[in-house]
């Protein structure tokens, strides 16, 4: 399964969630019973693994995602400086007109 960073940050907050509501549970029964709260203490301690490994997943797309936008960034920007020595001079205006279409086309 290919889930997306908004996928990620949505399950994570569910799951911080969940162990919100287990400590919750267990600050109740701690020391009436032993068994339950084990369990949760339990579960808690897997799904804070579970959000680590989450969030190196996350930083790890966002690594990739920033390599390939600053990839294409460069490429895009070399195309346009080959272009711009053969051309005219161009205003202030036009120029972060091209800078901004430069940047679009790297994210695409």
């Amino acid at each position: 399964m290919n889930l997306s960073f908004k996928d990620l940050r949505f399950i994570i907050e569910a799951i911080e969630h969940q162990i919100n509501a287990y400590q919750e549970r267990l600050q109740v029964i701690e020391d009436v019973d032993e068994d339950e709260a084990a369990d949760l203490g339990n579960d808690i301690k897997f799904l804070e693994l579970l959000i680590a490994d989450m969030t190196t997943s996350l930083e790890q797309h966002n690594e990739r995602e920033k390599i390939a936008y600053e990839q294409a960034l460069s490429e895009a920007l070399e195309e346009t400086f080959a272009e711009w020595e053969t051309s005219e001079a161009m205003t202030a205006e036009e120029a972060c007109k091209r800078i901004r279409a430069i940047s679009y086309q790297a994210l695409e």
